[in-house]
């Protein structure tokens, strides 16, 4: 039954539909992953967002390309920041409405065959990030959320459990440094190993540890890219996430290369006692 008055439009959930588009984006990009895989196996170097050198596949400007066109046809007029595109201009971050992609988070990860990487995509309205998905192919994991309507994992509402572990990832190389490691220590979480920001996240989501961190250091940053559907799935999901300052991560201007460090937790009862474990 029709209940539109005459004249009356149709209200699309454009956070629902981006979602929709952005799982079409992920089905995609598994077909430009299995293609590189069965050719040449090529890696570049590029220059990332921290001047420092970085690798890069054809893979990651593939799917990077794949988002934007499929994107594209749901809003023309909505802009996309992305890492592959990105040439130090941060006006797409004013705008009211526009997408974020990362292609690959982890592909250091993803070239040396290992299963910690993920497609990350969300779209970002007034500021904030209403719909986000993170895709782990190897794994075939993939966590979504629109904002209010919580947070699903392979399409099943997440429910945390507080089980108690106490673990908290951390990245491979910063672990090594004694500054961090007696941070760690003292927090009397046990510190596991994960290397990307995403994959930290998704084992955060699934309860494989508690908390999740990344301290600052020179020539380092977490980008927008890396975290903006990190914080609407942690969010949803009914944890916390700030950075190590625990201000809540930027989503608008050249604060988007955050330098500052992230604290994640699934309960926020844990992170404002992390925060003070862990500020270096």
């Amino acid at each position: 039954m029709n209940n539109l008055k005459e004249g009356e439009e149709v209200k699309v959930d454009f956070p629902e539909q981006a979602l929709q588009s952005f799982l079409e984006i992920n089905q995609l990009a598994v077909t430009l992953v299995n293609e590189w895989r069965s050719g040449l196996h090529n890696v570049f170097t590029k220059t990332n967002a921290n001047g420092v050198t970085d690798v890069i596949t054809e893979v990651d400007r593939g799917i990077e390309r794949l988002a934007i066109d499929t994107l594209q046809k749901i809003a023309p007029d909505v802009g996309v920041f992305g890492e592959e595109n990105f040439k130090y201009d941060f006006s797409t971050t004013l705008n009211p409405q526009y997408f974020v992609v990362d292609p690959i988070d982890g592909t250091k990860e993803f070239v040396r065959g290992s299963s910690e990487w993920s497609i990350s995509l969300c779209l970002v309205e007034n500021g904030k990030p209403t719909a986000a998905s993170v895709y782990m192919p190897d794994k075939q994991h993939l966590f979504t959320a629109v904002s209010g309507k919580g947070a699903k994992f392979n399409g099943i509402r997440l429910q945390p459990k507080n089980d108690n572990p106490k673990r908290i990832g951390v990245s491979p190389r910063q672990i090594k440094e004694e500054l961090f490691r007696t941070a760690i220590d003292d927090s009397g979480f046990e510190p596991i190993m994960i290397s990307a920001l995403t994959p930290k996240i998704c084992a955060l989501l699934r309860g494989e540890v508690d908390a999740a961190v990344y301290f600052p250091q020179e020539g380092q940053s977490a980008a927008l890219w890396d975290y903006a559907a990190s914080v609407l799935l942690v969010s949803e999901a009914g944890g916390q996430i700030t950075s190590l300052c625990g201000n809540e991560l930027p989503f608008v201007g050249e604060g988007v290369i955050h330098k500052k460090g992230w604290l994640a937790t699934r309960f926020p009862s844990d992170h404002s006692r992390l925060l003070s474990c862990l500020k270096i």
